[in-house]
């Protein structure tokens, strides 16, 4: 029964220093915790929606990365700074692309994330979605637009980078793409 009792004691630290260490606010508590009534309560309360935690993030990005789209929503609504950067240069665009959330791309967009942005690699959202083989976000940044032609740090384009990976439905959209946009 001790050791139960100390398992679930050593968890509890675990957790408590694991939103500690970060500087993690409530308010990123609460969205990293899925907590729709107490985000709009704190929120409501006056809590600031892009204050930054030791790494720069914001609620939207814990948002983005979890792929709540109804948390992002209230977020946006409060006025969350849509296109910010943590100490990477990653934005909640790039996060939620990186995990494959599908639904909070395309939410993001539609509110109007800058879909150029590039992280401190100098890689895109679109970059990160041919990398991962994410076949639907590739789709949605093209329909908006994005630059296909960028090269990152290392000298690779999008299109260079779904080739090394195999990734044979982005090859082709972004060849398809490419043929489009010349003169």
């Amino acid at each position: 029964m001790k050791l139960t009792k100390y398992k679930i004691a050593a968890l509890m630290l675990a957790l408590t220093l694991l939103y500690g260490c970060d500087g993690n606010t409530p308010l990123m508590k609460a969205v990293m915790d899925g907590n729709v009534e107490e985000t709009k309560a704190l929120l409501s309360s006056g809590a600031v929606v892009d204050e930054r935690n030791n790494y720069q993030w914001t609620a939207l990005m814990h948002a983005a990365r979890q792929g709540n789209t109804t948390l992002a929503a209230i977020l946006l609504d409060n006025g969350a700074d849509i296109d910010a950067q943590d100490e990477n240069g990653l934005t909640p665009l790039i996060r939620a692309t990186i995990k494959g959330h599908d639904d909070m791309v395309a939410l993001l967009i539609e509110r109007g994330a800058n879909v150029d942005l590039t992280d401190g690699s100098d890689s895109s959202a679109m970059h990160w979605a041919a990398n991962r083989g994410h076949d639907t976000i590739v789709r949605l940044l093209l329909e908006a637009g994005a630059d296909i032609s960028n090269r990152n740090v290392q000298m690779v384009t999008p299109l260079e980078m779904a080739t090394s990976k195999g990734h044979g439905n982005i090859i082709l959209m972004l060849r398809k793409a490419e043929q489009k946009r010349q003169p």
